[in-house]
């Protein structure tokens, strides 16, 4: 990869790293969707798959099991709605709580997504393989580090002035 200001900061930008990758990957996966006539966004993969998967689930819920804040799921979650693959209907037990589950169109679309994430994580497994230091295993490293220790913490803990 060229030299740019974002490799030259190194761990200063490691942010702006994963984003970039994460921009790279996204990238070429709606393709992929939009090839497949599906109006789909990387970003909704882990909600969309939770509820496929759960039958339907309350947006607390999914926050919690994907680590996501709150407003990050109903964010989501409507984005999904307004596209049709999902639905928002009242819990029998609880009429203040409202669950997230496929809608038709969600039921319907769901093989063809399936089969694309076969083959999605099938191409990511090959590439992790044909890397020197494996990228999934650093990340759970790191991500075990900060729930151990958030970083914000580490930082003022680092910064102490005595």
């Amino acid at each position: 990869m060229a030299d740019n200001i974002i490799n030259e900061l190194g761990e200063l930008a490691i942010g702006a790293r994963m984003r970039r990758l994460y921009d790279l990957l996204s990238r070429d996966v709606v393709r992929i969707y939009t090839d497949h006539n599906l109006d789909f966004d990387p970003k909704y993969f882990t909600l969309f798959y939770l509820i496929s998967e759960r039958g339907q689930i309350g947006i607390m819920e999914a926050a919690e099991e994907l680590s996501l804040t709150h407003p990050a799921i109903i964010h989501l979650a409507k984005d999904l709605e307004k596209k049709g693959y999902i639905m928002s209907v009242k819990s029998p037990d609880d009429n203040r709580k409202r669950l997230l589950t496929l809608s038709k169109k969600g039921k319907a679309s769901l093989p063809e997504f399936q089969e694309i994430w076969t083959k999605i994580d099938k191409l990511n497994k090959k590439l992790m393989r044909m890397q020197e230091n494996h990228l999934l295993r650093a990340l759970e490293e790191m991500e075990a580090m900060l729930e151990e220790k958030p970083y914000y913490k580490r930082f003022t803990e680092a910064n102490r002035q005595s």
